[in-house]
């Protein structure tokens, strides 16, 4: 993911630094970024709350606005559309005085730029978006059961097929991931099938699920082959073998070197799973979590 948001600063006039992200590969000297915005802002005074400016310089465009006594200044490529950032500052800005609006009104704030650390999690939501991950494979393989292991809800053991895509908020916290999750779980009927290149649009990680069994194998490998590789083979693709509980299922191993068939970079880690059993929660969380640490390289911020 190429981020074309640099950095976002939320300071106050004199130049005190209360909240700082980096989203860009170069540093930023901080310091000196506070001095030149406090510099200027004798020039931002006629500003109205509702307004947000900008200027440019060769490299850099620099948006600003302002909340009482604070301005939020975000650095963008020069490429970036205005109206994109100005979206994202304005939502910034509007979450910002819900949150944090009286407290700094009434003059209660005491100075200390902790009162804002949880404030990050907001900003790279709305900079970076939500994660998304898609959770793909046949009907009736677990998917569903899958997404609620995840989000550790009540299993239903009596098959209720998905109907087109069920999309469900998770905080990524639980799983010690500082921003929210989107989860996908496509309905997996064949007639759903043509909808999933659309659908996978956006993905960041993708989980394919079988049921461990040879009937799921070779049309699990049709699905790398006519929509993943075709379509997203730059996408974190992990396998899940679930159902390792049934007679005669097949290893994860062994699943994986049938999926592998499939020439792919990287190749699909395939793991065993038993969707229906709370005790696999942790396993599940913990790949999730190795795999969000994985794509971060190019969406976290520094």
């Amino acid at each position: 993911m190429i981020n074309l948001i640099q950095y976002i600063n939320i300071l106050t006039r004199d130049g005190k630094s209360l909240l700082y992200r980096n989203y860009g590969s170069s540093d930023v000297d901080r310091d000196l970024l506070a001095g030149f915005l406090s510099a200027f802002s004798g020039f931002i005074k006629e500003i109205s709350k509702s307004d947000i400016k900008s200027t440019a310089t060769d490299e850099f465009k620099y948006f600003y606005t302002i909340i009482d006594e604070i301005i939020i200044v975000v650095c963008s490529d020069l490429s970036e559309d205005d109206a994109a950032v100005n979206s994202k500052i304005t939502d910034i800005r509007v979450k910002f005085i819900e949150e944090y609006g009286e407290i700094l009104k009434s003059g209660e704030w005491s100075g200390n730029r902790s009162l804002f650390a949880e404030f990050k999690r907001e900003i790279d939501d709305f900079i970076l978006g939500s994660i998304k991950v898609s959770i793909i494979g046949l009907g009736g393989v677990g998917k569903t059961t899958l997404l609620r292991l995840i989000c550790g809800e009540d299993i239903n053991l009596e098959y209720q097929p998905t109907i087109f895509v069920d999309i469900t908020n998770y905080d990524g916290t639980e799983i010690g991931v500082d921003r929210s999750i989107m989860l996908w779980d496509f309905a997996g009927q064949s007639n759903f099938r043509s909808l999933w290149k659309s659908l996978l649009d956006k993905t960041d990680i993708v989980l394919l699920v079988l049921d461990s069994t040879f009937e799921t194998l070779n049309p699990t490998k049709d699905i790398i082959h006519d929509i993943l590789d075709k379509h997203y083979k730059d996408k974190l693709v992990i396998g899940i073998a679930n159902k390792q509980d049934i007679p005669n299922r097949l290893t994860p191993q062994f699943c994986e070197k049938m999926l592998s068939e499939i020439v792919r970079e990287p190749p699909i880690k395939v793991h065993g799973m038993i969707a229906i059993n709370s005790d696999y929660r942790k396993m599940i969380h913990a790949i999730l979590r190795d795999a969000i640490n994985k794509i971060s390289n190019t969406s976290e911020p520094n």
